[in-house]
């Protein structure tokens, strides 16, 4: 959808399934796409705190792909960290803490750089 000009909104966990043993996920629910970049207009956007990014929390703050894949990085953080620890590599932690970061520059610019950064390791 990002390369349709979307943001996601209310992206979470439970959003996707995870095969731990094919290290592949798969998107099967979520509530809302709108076309993007967006200033947002109100105190906050719907959805879990510990996924929404600063600018989600903050009015007239720039909507765009770079909170998307700050939602994908504390995706992958919540679904790789368990009660036994981190289940991925050092590489794969590097990648989802850059996507998980607070400013939205230091992020993944897009969802695709992301992709491409996790596969690559």
């Amino acid at each position: 959808m990002s390369a349709a000009g979307y943001v996601a909104v209310d992206l979470y966990d439970g959003c996707f399934l995870y095969d731990f043993d094919a290290h592949r996920m798969r998107l099967i629910d979520l509530d809302e796409y709108r076309p993007g970049p967006f200033v947002l207009d109100s105190d906050r956007l719907p959805g879990s705190r510990r996924y929404l990014s600063p600018e989600e929390l903050t009015r007239g703050a720039t909507i765009d792909e770079r909170t998307t894949v700050h939602a994908l990085g504390r995706t992958l953080h919540h679904l790789l960290d368990g009660p036994a620890g981190w289940r991925g590599t050092a590489a794969e932690r590097a990648v989802a803490d850059r996507a998980g970061r607070s400013d939205p520059a230091a992020r993944h610019p897009t969802v695709a750089a992301l992709v491409r950064d996790w596969r690559a390791v």
